[in-house]
């Protein structure tokens, strides 16, 4: 019997209808052919995965969206080799094939009460380190683009790489980590909760933002869902 190559999904790719939707909401996936199994979905693309072989993971982007995935394109090539990545294989004209990565992302370790080791915190200090020896500009790194794989870290969605600037996300994580995290640690923290912060977060970032400021409000909310 012939291996599965990513290429023989194609066909069945371009079946799948990716609808972006207005704002930070997760795009619609309409027409996914019995053979292929969405696992994931964010604001610009779907993840399928092809039952012959889940070793590949297809990211499927919305229509629109094309300059997302020549973005991740370009971001993949340059981070090729680096173990804190994906696999990059290959792309189509919508889509692009890279390894699939199993694990649990930083978001859920809190819905879960999984612990977030400091070694965790520094190996993604390290990703971003290698990213940016290899020309790139890494950004956009939240909870949801980092999974943990027992004790290694792998980093995802690296379409802003390209892009200029630093939207301190990760440095606000970090600091967020250091501040508060031995307060929740090992803690199931409610998605509903996690939500409502990050919305406050995406309200305040850009205008005179403190972390410490910010942090209290966390801090008084907690203590509110935990009574």
């Amino acid at each position: 019997m012939k291996e599965f190559h990513w290429k023989d999904a194609i066909p069945l790719i371009e079946e799948i209808e990716v609808q972006a939707g207005e704002g930070n909401v997760p795009v619609k996936v309409r027409s996914v052919p019995d053979k292929l199994r969405c696992i994931g979905e964010g604001t610009d693309a779907a993840v399928f995965v092809h039952s012959l072989n889940p070793k590949y993971a297809f990211k499927v982007y919305a229509k629109g969206k094309e300059h997302k995935k020549e973005n991740e394109v370009r971001a993949y090539e340059k981070l090729a080799g680096l173990p804190y990545f994906p696999v990059f294989y290959g792309s189509g004209s919508r889509f692009i094939v890279i390894s699939f990565e199993p694990g649990i992302h930083l978001y859920d370790c809190l819905v879960t009460g999984t612990y977030i080791s400091p070694e965790v915190i520094g190996q993604v200090d390290q990703a971003i380190s290698e990213a940016r020896k290899a020309g790139l500009n890494p950004r956009d790194i939240h909870l949801k683009n980092i999974i943990l794989q027992e004790n290694r870290v792998k980093l995802i969605d690296v379409s802003e790489y390209v892009k200029p600037g630093n939207d301190q996300r990760w440095e606000h994580l970090k600091e967020a980590y250091r501040l508060y995290y031995p307060i929740i640690a090992s803690r199931q923290i409610s998605p509903k909760f996690l939500e409502f912060v990050k919305g406050q977060y995406e309200k305040q970032k850009y205008s005179n933002f403190s972390l410490r400021r910010f942090g209290r409000l966390f801090t008084v909310l907690l203590e509110k869902e935990k009574s």
